[in-house]
């Protein structure tokens, strides 16, 4: 049995051990034990420029997206703490990975103010902040793989989150983080740190309609001693009424990322590649209890060097929910590429999962 094996093993073993009657009676109740729960991408995807390679991610055929195993619980009256493993095949490999999404520690006593340190998705934007079960579509925007990477922005930092004592919801998030991101920063020194701020605004237009808008800016040194920052902008319109809201609703929500990565160039052609930007629009409807249609548009490359070529995406979805813990989608996606005769054509069918004390999604 690889290591791998042996810490999936591991993990599984402590999962059902804490859940079991025999240790919720033995720790006194459930008041000694966190919640736990665990959530599976399951996909199919078959795509006109992907591979029929299983060590590819992704590529043609079944395979399992991701799984996640989380446990959460209050430390005292004072810390909440979090941990999240996320589980993930490997480039280049058939075998499975398991990593440390999100572990950290935050406080719950303190008025209008809320500090967190560990590791965490940064507030970078607003879908940077969701993990891959929670994607309003299957794969994240083009612009946040390019800029961000396949994982988004995860550092080890320390965040502070004050809230405005405005008649409209108003927060402020500072951060501080490390520099390990390899698309953005990838930073050789340890001791360097970068910078975050995050604006959010929430208002209530009418008793059905809300408004959110975020503003956002990230800065620090990365690995060729220059500057990689980026900044970004978000606004999201949901309605929901009041009446029979159980059986409609609508989202319409946009991001726009600029990053500028001061020192990159082509590894073959040697030409600036440090300005990129992009956008992605999408709408969301309910028309059904259990039922939703999307549509997405996506530019990559507002603006972008002579050595990245543009991209325009579009994206149509079709989902049925069950449940809150269960779902299933099906997408269809158009790309067309800067310079590349052939447009990619690619359907996927996803299944989603959670068991167990499944939290609730940021708003």
């Amino acid at each position: 049995m690889n290591s791998f094996n042996q810490t999936v093993v591991f993990v599984m073993l402590t999962v059902l051990l804490l859940a079991s009657p025999a240790w919720s009676q033995s720790a006194k109740g459930k008041v000694f034990n966190p919640d736990m729960s665990a959530n599976f991408l399951g996909l199919f995807q078959r795509g006109t420029a992907l591979t029929d390679d299983r060590t590819e991610v992704p590529h043609n055929g079944f395979s399992l997206q991701e799984a996640e195993l989380q446990f959460t619980s209050d430390v005292d009256a004072y810390f909440k703490a979090v941990a999240l493993l996320g589980i993930a095949q490997e480039a280049g490999t058939t075998e499975y990975g398991i990593d440390p999404e999100e572990v950290y520690l935050e406080t719950i006593s303190l008025p209008n103010v809320a500090i967190k340190a560990g590791q965490f998705k940064m507030a970078v934007g607003k879908h940077n902040l969701l993990h891959s079960h929670a994607y309003p579509f299957l794969d994240a925007p083009l612009i946040h793989q390019e800029l961000l990477g396949d994982e988004g922005l995860t550092e080890t930092g320390v965040s502070a989150a004050v809230l405005f004592p405005f008649s409209w919801f108003s927060e402020l998030t500072l951060q501080a983080l490390s520099l390990s991101n390899e698309n953005l920063f990838a930073s050789p020194s340890s001791s360097q740190t970068g910078s975050l701020a995050h604006l959010k605004n929430l208002w209530d237009l009418t008793e059905n309609l809300t408004l959110e808008l975020g503003l956002s800016g990230v800065t620090g040194k990365n690995h060729f001693d220059k500057t990689s920052t980026v900044l970004a902008g978000d606004l999201t319109f949901k309605w929901r009424p009041a009446e029979g809201g159980k059986y409609q609703a609508f989202i319409w929500s946009s991001e726009f990322l600029d990053g500028n990565r001061k020192g990159l160039t082509d590894e073959v052609t040697g030409d600036p590649a440090e300005h990129l930007g992009g956008m992605a629009t999408w709408i969301q409807y309910q028309f059904a209890a259990r039922w939703w249609i999307q549509a997405r548009y996506e530019e990559l490359g507002l603006p972008h060097p002579a050595s990245i070529p543009s991209e325009k995406k579009q994206s149509a979805l079709i989902g049925f929910y069950p449940s809150e813990f269960s779902g299933f989608r099906f997408q269809y996606d158009h790309l067309k590429t800067q310079g590349v005769a052939d447009d990619d054509h690619t359907f996927s069918l996803q299944y989603n999962i959670s068991i167990g004390a499944h939290p609730a999604h940021a708003y």
